[in-house]
């Protein structure tokens, strides 16, 4: 099975995950990288701002959009807009370009598509040089050496126990004597003790065949 790249952390407000793979190294796709760098970049200007303006004591209204990649962000980002109209926190100006933009963003949704073919997304921005014409980006064979290298290595463990099960048996040792009929028989043909009692011919046998008696 092969080894994919790692999935984009990155979790929409339905609850679900992204589908595409992380930039190398990272923990969200090229997509929503940038939208997570701007939300840190935007969130430092404001802490600056606020600082810069405390004279002022002016309160700032703090609107945290989430990314308009379904319809139900675009949902959550209207129901902000309605709650800060109905409190006073947001002029009616202001509210007016938002649900603006929110419009368009609604009817550009049946023409959007936040999560094209997995082998499609650009996993090493620094690599996009390399990529070929109507080509996928990357391949799975990518992520398959290793495992590549367990299989060749199995293999040759499977080859030893292969000639191992081949070698063949070492024959049988013969005894070097047995039980007559009262007498002892040597694996020449020859009768030994003839007419002795039968515990004395066995420990015999077992003397002669290597066994403690």
């Amino acid at each position: 099975m092969p080894s994919y790249p790692n999935r984009c952390q990155h979790i929409k407000v339905n609850g679900t995950q992204c589908g595409s793979p992380a930039l190398r190294r990272n923990r969200f796709c090229y997509f929503h990288k940038r939208y997570h760098d701007e939300q840190v970049a935007l969130h430092l200007d404001q802490v600056t701002n606020d600082r810069a303006k405390t004279d002022q004591r002016r309160r700032r209204i703090m609107i945290d959009l989430p990314v308009l990649e379904d319809a139900n962000s675009i949902q959550v980002s209207l129901m902000q807009i309605m709650r800060l109209l109905i409190t006073g926190e947001l002029n009616g100006k202001t509210a007016g370009l938002l649900l603006y933009a929110l419009q368009t963003a609604s009817s550009n949704l049946q023409r959007t598509r936040f999560e094209p073919d997995m082998h499609d997304v650009i996993l090493d921005p620094r690599a996009v040089n390399q990529t070929p014409l109507d080509m996928p980006v990357w391949e799975d064979e990518e992520f398959e050496e290793e495992e590549e290298e367990y299989v060749e290595d199995s293999d040759d463990d499977d080859e030893e126990e292969d000639e191992e099960e081949k070698k063949p048996e070492p024959p049988a040792k013969r005894p070097m004597a047995r039980m007559g009929d009262c007498c002892v028989i040597t694996a020449d043909g020859r009768k030994l003790f003839e007419g002795f009692p039968t515990a004395v011919l066995e420990r015999t046998i077992a003397q002669l065949n290597g066994k403690s008696g």
